[in-house]
């Protein structure tokens, strides 16, 4: 290789973009390559064993519980796409969806495709009670979501903005002092219980918000491997049915009682709805569980997946600190390459043709999210972070459904995580993760339950 004419000129990596050390004192000296060899005959010495074909797809296999889909899935999505876009699941007797376009075409099937049976496949919502939208469909599913139409109108969400930046200030400070801690624990779940507080009209004290998220992680745990929910995990679903139902009946006092009804939270304008005669008694509590979860467990695990991916690249932490007009780009970006919301199900009412394989009526299909964002026929190179990806009508995200189940509260998620990485990003020093990092087993949902960081002042030099 010509040495550089100008030896005041510093090498720079052409992959990291880092400053090579200086070699200006070392002396330049001629020298061959050492060439490693094998000099043992490997024809000779290699004891030829009898070749035996395994059955036919035995090297692909899916099942959203395994440990290797908990660790990383993405390589089997690709494996479903390219080779069986229309899987079934021999352990779980279910069909999985894994391309794009099947993704969003089942998605706006409302008709063929119905959630009575909730969209996880664990028998999670058996312990919500009734109410719980997303284990509807018209006309219930209609009568419910127009109930909290209102609460996530966006000019509603935007306003809780200051609000949720203070906290996240708070809260990073308080990670500041200590030098770090679990990301997951001291910010992303505070941080989300916070906001949803207010959200669902709950009450939103340190002591609640503590006792919330204790009860969200307990009814989060699951077993690798393992079909079904934990009986603590169940226990903590309806104790949290029986904290709402005090709220909602301390509430129902406090109206009839003359307080103001004109409150834009999820249990005023349930109850409004249900002086109205659109909404049953019976369907409060439910509804307010189910939005109070949903409002809390995949966001917090969008925060640190955010983290996750900074950690990953820390010259994006530089990048995004000199542009931070960019951060809506990342979390769009984060939200398309690992995305909290992996897969949803439904139940077939007639027969169905995708990809020319045959899916019968009542038949439990699973749509993978996660793989659809993956998708090359659709997003180019998909598995290299882009900060510059274009989103459009064709390549519009999975992330959070289509149709009329898509989630109403994408743009709180949105705000979170964009609120939450221009907080982090104010301060100078770099975020990493430091320790061993433990991800929620809850197979719908993928984030971090434990993501232990430290703040390290200099950061990495890529100048």
């Amino acid at each position: 290789m010509k040495q550089n004419e100008d030896s005041t000129q510093p090498q720079v990596c052409p992959y990291s973009g880092a400053v090579l050390p200086s070699s200006a004192n070392t002396p330049q000296t001629e020298a061959k390559p050492i060439v490693m060899r094998m000099d043992a005959d490997t024809e000779e010495t290699t004891v030829k064993a009898p070749i035996v074909e395994p059955p036919e797809g035995s090297n692909i296999f899916y099942d959203p519980l395994s440990y290797a889909i908990y660790d990383h899935p993405y390589d089997v999505y690709k494996q479903l796409r390219d080779k069986a876009p229309v899987y079934f699941s021999p352990r779980l007797g279910v069909y999985v969806l894994s391309r794009y376009e099947d993704v969003m075409a089942a998605f706006k099937n409302h008709e063929h495709m119905v959630s009575k049976f909730g969209n996880d496949i664990d028998g999670t919502h058996d312990s919500y009670g009734k109410g719980n939208l997303v284990a509807q469909d018209p006309p219930r599913h209609t009568a419910l979501r127009q109930a909290v139409r209102r609460v996530f109108a966006l000019r509603e969400i935007l306003a809780k903005e200051d609000g949720m930046r203070l906290v996240a200030k708070e809260l990073l400070n308080d990670m500041k002092k200590n030098g770090g801690g679990d990301f997951a624990t001291e910010f992303a779940l505070p941080l989300a219980f916070a906001t949803t507080t207010r959200l669902i009209g709950l009450p939103g004290s340190k002591e609640d918000i503590n006792w919330l998220v204790d009860h969200l992680s307990r009814s989060m745990v699951r077993t690798v491997g393992e079909l079904g929910v934990p009986e603590d995990a169940s226990t903590s679903n309806f104790e949290a049915e029986e904290y709402i139902h005090s709220v909602v009946q301390k509430r129902m006092d406090e109206l009839a009682a003359g307080a103001d009804a004109n409150v834009s939270d999820v249990i005023t304008q349930v109850l409004a709805s249900v002086e109205k005669g659109k909404v049953d008694d019976d369907e409060v509590v439910g509804l307010a569980h189910l939005i109070y979860s949903a409002s809390t467990d995949a966001p917090s695990a969008l925060l640190t997946n955010c983290v996750a991916v900074l950690d990953k690249f820390p010259h994006l932490q530089v990048f995004l600190r000199e542009n931070p007009s960019m951060i809506t780009n990342f979390i769009e970006e984060v939200l398309r390459y690992d995305t909290p919301g992996q897969n949803v199900s439904r139940q077939t009412t007639a027969e169905l043709v995708f990809q020319g394989v045959t899916i019968p009526a009542n038949s439990r299909v699973m749509l993978l999210q996660g793989s659809a964002n993956r998708d090359e026929r659709v997003f180019e190179n998909p598995d290299e972070f882009d900060l510059t990806r274009d989103f459009s009508k064709q390549t519009k995200l999975a992330s959070f459904g289509d149709g009329i189940h898509a989630c109403m509260g994408a743009p709180l998620a949105r705000l979170m995580a964009r609120l939450a990485v221009e907080v982090i990003l104010e301060q100078s020093d770099e975020i990493r993760i430091v320790g061993f990092p433990e991800r929620w087993v809850k197979q719908l949902v993928r984030g971090f339950s434990k993501l232990p960081i430290k703040f390290v002042a200099g950061g990495t030099n890529f100048a």
